[in-house]
């Protein structure tokens, strides 16, 4: 049979013949799915350890791990998952297992100039419509499946999604669906501003926290509105010797 290690190295090796984001995680997913939740928590283990190495193989495997346990399918798994990491002392990762928001956030529905409320269907269809002066609107509506329905749109732009991710307030549950989303979460500079912002979830910027470059890194421990487990989880990282 094999070692955790060397499971996570094949299945590692195996998702790189996978180019699509999007069947990647649906891969990752029903794979985790049909495991053990002791094999599941054994791969998140290696992966995060390698991820945290700097090995670009165990990255893409870490990052297509968040984005198959993030579905409300794995709801259940994560959960298991997360208390057998507890046991084993995993604390950080079993915390970045179980989903969180700030608090409640005082974010209003943007004016979208019609002189009277919009409802929620009104604002989904809005969030589809290609035009730039309406997507700049829709960018700050708090509702995640209007902000769902947007980040697939085609002509929203990495600076759109830049700017929703460095909104404060946001809508911690829109920040989530930029987390959930494969177009996006592929992108580095969206990390950063994800894991930047004090209204992102502490489970979704604890599970980008070990693909930080040294420079970021750096910014996350300097910032003084960050929550302080993903400080602590940064400054770990810094004592090992990613800051130099």
């Amino acid at each position: 049979m094999l070692s955790a290690e060397a499971q996570t190295e094949l299945l590692a090796k195996r998702i790189q013949t996978i180019v699509d984001p999007a069947m990647r995680a649906a891969y990752l997913r029903h794979t985790v799915l049909s495991m053990r939740a002791a094999e599941v928590a054994d791969l998140l283990i290696v992966t995060r350890a390698q991820a945290e190495a700097r090995s670009p193989r165990y990255e893409s495997l870490h990052t297509a791990l968040c984005l198959a346990l993030a579905d409300e399918l794995c709801a259940a798994l994560r959960e298991t998952v997360s208390t057998l990491l507890d046991v084993r002392f995993q604390h950080a990762l079993a915390r970045s297992l179980r989903q969180h928001a700030p608090g409640e956030e005082d974010v209003q529905v943007p004016d979208f100039g019609m002189g009277r409320p919009v409802t929620l269907g009104e604002r989904k269809s809005l969030a589809r419509r290609r035009d730039r002066e309406l997507i700049a609107r829709v960018i700050r509506d708090p509702h995640p499946d209007v902000i769902r329905i947007l980040l697939l749109n085609p002509r929203v732009t990495e600076n759109d999604v830049l700017r929703l991710c460095a909104r404060r307030p946001v809508s911690s549950d829109a920040l989530r669906e930029v987390f959930r989303c494969d177009r996006w979460i592929v992108r580095y500079a969206i990390r950063v501003a994800l894991i930047l912002n004090p209204y992102t979830p502490l489970d979704v910027a604890l599970q980008l926290a070990p693909l930080l470059h040294d420079q970021d890194l750096r910014r996350v421990l300097e910032a003084g509105d960050l929550p302080s487990e993903l400080h602590d989880a940064c400054q770990r990282r810094a004592e090992q010797g990613a800051v130099h």
